[in-house]
């Protein structure tokens, strides 16, 4: 389990680097109007390693110590409250709204607006990304580091 959540940790940072290279790569893209297939891999390949994060963070979610399913149900004790519940719903919003930005950008029509619809919700998406990530400066109770 430990190696999970340092996969975890650590693929947060390639997630976080694909999306700002999404996002970066939609904003000068958006003035010039192309829409290549280069721009379209930027963005699958940003989305899928969201969901490779999210498919981590579930098995973490429900086998991991730090929600801790089964002694909460064992014992009675309440988890974390971050992770058991801000962490995992923030993060599953955040995901829902750049898979659907994707999805929508990749069905219209217009090369500048599907750029325009990367921005928003990708934009939204990474917000949302960085109010739910666990940084150590703003919970040192829990003890975590930056990897």
């Amino acid at each position: 389990m430990t190696g999970l959540v340092h996969a975890h940790s650590g693929l947060r940072y390639i997630a976080l680097l694909l999306l700002v290279v999404a996002l970066v790569n939609a904003f000068t893209n958006f003035k010039s109007g192309k829409y290549a297939k280069k721009d379209k891999m930027i963005n699958l390949f940003a989305m899928v390693m969201l969901h490779i994060q999210l498919l981590i963070g579930l098995v973490l979610y429900f086998f991991g110590e730090k929600v801790g399913f089964s002694e909460w149900i064992g014992n009675g004790t309440m988890p974390h409250r971050f992770f058991a519940f801000e962490h995992i719903f923030i993060m599953l919003i955040a995901i829902v709204f750049i898979t659907l930005g994707r999805k929508k950008a990749e069905k219209h029509s217009m090369d500048s607006y599907k750029h325009k619809l990367i921005l928003r919700y990708y934009g939204l998406g990474l917000v949302l990304i960085f109010i739910a990530i666990p940084w150590p400066f703003i919970y040192p109770q829990l003890g975590l580091g930056y990897f």
